[in-house]
């Protein structure tokens, strides 16, 4: 039985760990490849992390068994039969078809008598007795033992580790009033919370952290160094954290990593889903706030404080990660955030990944026993009959050599933050001359990740290399430079005839100033045949705020592509020219919602005018967050002839587009709006009612 339990655990393992380096190194190569956004990066990798244990689960349980997969193969229970109390050789007929698994087996002693054989009374067999039972520990259970016990450590350090992060901050009191709690008070309700989180305050800590599920706790020196717009950007910030259950997901993708310590690849994924979170808490807390300067202001001021000591474990936590600080401030100053798009089309495309892997990926057919492959069965039968012989007169147990699958588990991606020496950096840069291109192309990307700035020489002239790929990895290698000397060969690469290596050189010129962007060059590129292309140059020209540029945007907002109609109506919506919003309104009748709803922010970021029967068109709509954002314009606006249609959306199937409604009636100074928050207040809507009750508090008919 025990034998059985340890074979299907190590079957379990085995798949687990091909499994998952496959869909780990998959999501690795997807973000390499693409820029996606922070939250399409989060889907993918959290899919790759829980994926792999679904599919090794699914498809042992199901017994789904693809070309190449490794079988265990039954024990042979040592290769004897029991006959009148003793055991004597088994026939080859009735073997298994593998040799015996084990780590050491216990030899049986007999007596110094003859083996006496007898063919009367049915031909029974006797043998000298045996003098003690056998002993027998399986390869296995050694290794699924082994890695329980690695497992088991890992965890009660973390759990450790955990306890001694709660008595660290034992000493923090409630922040139960005051303006910083008026503040978090007024953000819980405007997300629709139902209670305000705990508010907490202590001296042991250097930065903000969202704590379990309703609980944010703070420096002191929150409370008395911040203004009050860096304090609302704060708290909204940790306020997403704890809305998206990131402290949770924390503890969650910790002991993953650390019970399943055989796949190094869990630590990269939880490093990269750890600053997707950083990157869409921002932009939530953007979105409430109104500005990302507060907040960036805020992440400056933090830094000043965070300690050299880390709290021990990994938490949800304003500026924990100090290297990710830089990026984060730069992009809330920049406005650089994608827009925001459904994640419905990756969650399926994720979905049927998995579902492949099930189906396509080998794996370890759980049998008790040895390791073998299939093909080595009549190998193992051949052996078997070779010692049937020598099994007739000894009692030893044979064994035979364990042909087990070797996987790699990607080390050098885990491994890229390790510190390397001048050596390492000087013979990569002479493999940028390599003769083969995958050389050259691999040694690009390692200098890259290395950030040694004696590499940027070398990655500028790999710009000129005659193979597509190495120009494109010494493009993205240089993004990580942002050094000034590489615009210029970047801006060349626009003109490239590889559409991967325009990509590239787009991404690396995203992260220099605006300023330093070669405008000309990028606007040619609004009218390049693969949408990527356009898209990401779209992005770019928003941010130069060249006015020109409007006529090219504008023929972008017909263009096939949902995801570049959409850049374009943001880039126009950030030129800041009113006169530009002619050029949006289509995209308010445009097939695809998200492009409706950024036409309509851009039209409200621009302060254009809309037609008033348009605006209550887009709140009719379909989609609900095109319902809402038009809301949320005909409040701003004090639309007096949205308030019917505001009072209609009071029984909108969607809670978020009947809040907004209530907001919206709230800031439009007329008695019609004032009866119907009147009527608001008998809502079966628990928050319908709570909103219209303080919208009525704050003005008068």
């Amino acid at each position: 039985m025990t034998g059985t339990v340890s074979s299907t655990a190590l079957a379990w393992l085995l798949t687990y760990a091909i499994h998952s380096t496959a869909l780990l190194s998959l999501a690795w190569l997807v973000v390499r490849a693409r820029r996606l956004s922070p939250g399409a990066s989060e889907l993918l990798w959290k899919s790759a992390m829980i994926g792999a244990i679904l599919t090794a689960t699914t498809q042992l349980s199901l017994d789904v068994r693809p070309a190449g997969t490794v079988m265990l193969q039954r024990e042979a229970e040592s290769g004897r039969r029991e006959v009148g109390g003793t055991k004597t050789p088994l026939p080859i007929a009735d073997r298994a078809p593998a040799a015996i698994d084990s780590v050491s087996t216990a030899k049986v002693k007999t007596t110094d008598a003859p083996t006496q054989f007898s063919n009367t009374g049915g031909g029974s067999e006797s043998v000298a007795p045996v003098a003690g039972p056998s002993i027998t520990i399986t390869r296995s259970f050694a290794v699924v033992f082994a890695w329980g016990l690695v497992a088991l450590i890992l965890g009660l350090s973390y759990v450790a580790r955990r306890l001694i992060l709660v008595g660290r901050l034992g000493d923090r009191h409630d922040v139960s009033d005051g303006p910083t709690h008026d503040l978090l008070t007024e953000l819980a309700r405007e997300t629709g919370l139902r209670r305000v989180p705990r508010l907490t305050s202590t001296s042991r800590l250097s930065s903000p952290v969202a704590l379990g599920i309703d609980e944010i706790c703070l420096p002191e020196t929150a409370l008395t160094d911040l203004d009050p717009a860096q304090q609302r950007s704060l708290l909204a910030h940790e306020l997403a954290h704890l809305t998206r259950r990131d402290p949770v997901w924390l503890v969650a993708g910790s002991m993953i990593e650390r019970v399943f310590w055989i796949q190094p690849l869990n630590r990269v994924a939880n490093r990269e889903i750890a600053t997707s979170a950083e990157f869409l808490c921002d932009d939530w807390a953007v979105r409430r706030t109104g500005s990302g300067v507060p907040l960036a202001r805020c992440l400056a001021q933090v830094a000043e404080w965070i300690q050299a000591s880390p709290l021990g474990v990994p938490v949800a936590g304003m500026a924990e990660e100090r290297s990710l600080l830089v990026t984060r401030v730069s992009r809330l100053v920049e406005g650089d955030r994608p827009a925001h798009r459904s994640r419905r089309g990756l969650a399926l495309a994720a979905a049927a990944v998995l579902v492949a892997t099930i189906l396509v990926a080998p794996g370890v057919s759980g049998k008790p026993a040895s390791l073998l492959l299939a093909k080595d069965v009549q190998t193992s039968r051949a052996s078997e009959s070779k010692t049937i012989d020598e099994d007739a007169t000894s009692s030893a147990t044979p064994t035979q050599s364990v042909i087990a699958p070797s996987m790699n588990s990607s080390e050098a991606i885990a491994r890229q933050d390790t510190n390397v020496d001048t050596g390492v950096v000087n013979a990569l840069i002479a493999r940028l001359d390599d003769e083969n291109a995958e050389v050259r192309s691999a040694a690009a990307h390692s200098l890259g990740n290395l950030k040694d700035a004696r590499a940027v020489p070398g990655l500028i002239k790999a710009l000129k290399d005659r193979d597509a790929r190495v120009r494109s990895s010494a493009a993205e290698a240089l993004s990580e430079f942002e050094d000034t000397r590489s615009i210029a060969p970047l801006a060349e690469l626009l003109n490239d005839p590889s559409t991967e290596v325009k990509r590239s050189a787009l991404d690396a010129l995203s992260h220099f100033e605006d300023t330093a962007l070669p405008g000309a060059a990028i606007l040619r590129l609004l009218s390049d045949p693969d949408a990527d292309v356009r898209h990401n140059a779209a992005h770019l020209v928003g941010r130069l705020r060249d006015k020109s540029a409007v006529g090219a945007l504008a023929k972008l907002v017909g263009d096939p592509s949902s995801d570049v109609r959409q850049a374009a109506i943001q880039a126009i919506g950030e030129l800041g020219d009113p006169a530009a919003a002619v050029a949006v309104e289509p995209g308010l009748s445009d097939t695809d919602a998200d492009v409706r709803e950024q036409a309509i922010n851009a039209i409200e970021e621009l302060k254009a005018p809309m037609a008033e029967a348009t605006l209550l068109r887009l709140m009719r709509d379909r989609d609900a967050d095109v319902r809402q954002q038009a809301a949320h314009m005909a409040g701003n606006r004090s639309v007096v002839g949205a308030i019917p249609t505001l009072r209609r959306m009071l029984e909108d199937p969607n809670a978020d587009v009947r809040e907004s409604a209530v907001d919206a009636l709230g800031n439009i100074p007329d008695s019609a709006a004032y009866d119907a928050l009147r009527a608001a207040l008998t809502s079966n809507d628990a928050k319908v009612r709570r909103s219209a009750a303080e919208a009525l508090g704050d003005r008068r008919p």
